[in-house]
């Protein structure tokens, strides 16, 4: 049985503060972790899939295997990239959203720096020997906490 509005109070619960953060907050939550989705659209379908990152200089890069479907993708492709953390004991957490081009990285420099930065193995198993880097042209974030 639904308790009839009178019955239940939603006013009754703490309201939650949503703070905007801005573009360097954004950055340095990003920085802190190892884990976010990417998400995309493919053949009219949105996809969104776990992958373990790296932050640098300003670009979100990931690795994926040559023939996974993010890489067989055209490229400049519209992605979200998405990140957050949460606390459900104290009902409080941030969310940060980069959107962008993604493009495979060709650029022998940056892969060699890329290469030597310390980064958990991608998800999925298998060779995910391609970077992918994420150019952001959008970076939001905002963090809920009880009031």
């Amino acid at each position: 049985m639904i308790p009839s509005s009178e019955a239940f109070q939603w006013d009754s619960v703490s309201p939650h503060e949503n703070e905007e953060l801005s573009e360097a907050q954004c950055w340095s939550l990003l920085g802190g972790q190892e884990t976010g989705r990417i998400a995309f659209l493919q053949d009219g379908r949105l996809l969104v899939f776990p992958v373990n990152y790296l932050v640098h200089e300003k670009n979100v890069y990931f690795r994926t295997g040559e023939s996974s479907g993010l890489a067989l993708l055209p490229g400049d492709l519209n992605t979200s990239f998405q990140v957050d953390s949460h606390d459900g004991d104290a009902m409080a957490g941030w969310s940060v959203l980069v959107s962008g081009p993604a493009n495979a990285v060709r650029d022998d420099s940056l892969l060699t720096r890329l290469w030597g930065m310390r980064s958990a193995a991608p998800y999925g198993g298998g060779q995910r020997n391609l970077f992918v880097g994420i150019d952001p042209n959008q970076v939001t974030g905002r963090r809920v906490r009880m009031g």
